[in-house]
């Protein structure tokens, strides 16, 4: 989506990030990283120019560090990107992205989505400034996130292309239990969405994470229009792959600016939590908030926790902390 000013002030409580102590090992975290393309911004400059502050790279490797550097302590075992990873697809931003995200490699194991900043750049002349995103499916994701890089990682599944990167899968295991992460470009197409059912319906005995970038909107509704490419959005995804299958339990996405969860039954009558985060239109384009969950199997809980590595706080309003409940006891 293009960048807009977002003015809003979020009441942070000025603490440390959680310590877990004796309870660490009863307990893992996954991190999500939101919209970072304000970050990555230096074709056009739009959020040099928005909030005068310079170049903004600095909060993208500060949320990758903070992930690495409390690995151990949080005990996190994956890390998800939700998307707009750059600005313009622009190489310089790729370039970025991948030395941020490279602050990860062989620490915490990661994975990432398309947003539609990320493909089909096209300049418009309605301003000097004006362009398109999402215009085709042309993008330099693939130079800098190779499949033959991530392919050779353990916890790498596999992707719908053998030479593309665009639509992946991953999996971990932590505590016991299995999970997959399903990752979809933005708007992906039907055949994807075949590939993912298929992914799935091979791994019975995982616990899936949908992530995509276009999926829920801050009113709690899926999103059901945008972009110039034919293919899916969130309405259509939770029909035709989320709502299918009994173990898929969660879906993350960025894009809409702000905050949402919205939570649904499957038709196996499984609970599926929706979640939204996006604080690209916040100060310095985000200025490094990110979420991450702690799952806890013998409360059968998932802790949500917003956060800012590079202010050191917490967002202790509802929409930012909040528990979810979800079964974590053998089966499914």
């Amino acid at each position: 989506m293009r960048t807009l000013l977002l003015i809003c002030v979020f009441p942070c409580l000025l603490i440390n990030t959680p310590s877990f102590g004796e309870d660490a090992p009863k307990s893992f975290t996954i991190v999500a990283l939101p919209d970072t393309q304000c970050y990555c911004d230096t074709r056009l400059k739009q959020s040099a120019r928005t909030w005068n502050n310079g170049d903004l790279r600095r909060y993208f490797f500060t949320q990758t560090e903070w992930a690495r550097d409390n690995q151990k302590r949080l005990n996190i075992s994956f890390l998800v990107h939700e998307g707009d990873i750059v600005q313009t697809d622009f190489p310089e931003e790729w370039a970025i992205a991948r030395d941020a995200m490279s602050r990860l490699d062989g620490v915490v194991p990661y994975c990432l989505c398309l947003g539609n900043h990320d493909f089909g750049y096209k300049k418009t002349d309605k301003s000097e400034f004006s362009y398109t995103t999402a215009f085709d499916r042309s993008t330099h994701f693939n130079e800098y996130f190779p499949r033959a890089k991530y392919s050779q990682r353990a916890e790498f599944g596999g992707t719908y292309k053998e030479d593309r990167h665009n639509n992946s899968w991953y999996h971990f295991e932590s505590m016991g239990l299995k999970f997959m992460i399903i990752s979809l470009e933005c708007k992906p197409q039907d055949q994807v969405l075949e590939w993912a059912n298929n992914v799935v319906k091979e791994h019975p005995d995982h616990r899936v994470i949908v992530l995509t970038h276009s999926y829920l909107n801050a009113d709690k509704t899926r999103t059901s229009i945008g972009f110039n490419v034919n293919g899916n959005l969130g309405e259509d995804i939770w029909h035709k792959f989320v709502k299918r299958h009994k173990n898929v339990f969660m879906v993350l996405c960025g894009h809409v600016l702000g905050e949402a969860l919205l939570t649904s039954t499957g038709v196996h009558g499984n609970q599926v939590h929706q979640i939204l985060s996006d604080y690209q239109g916040l100060n310095n384009g985000g200025e490094s908030w990110l979420r991450y969950m702690v799952f806890v199997p013998a409360e059968n809980k998932i802790k949500v926790f917003t956060y800012n590595p590079d202010l050191e706080k917490h967002n202790e309003t509802p929409s930012s902390r909040f528990d979810l409940k979800y079964s974590m006891s053998s089966g499914q």
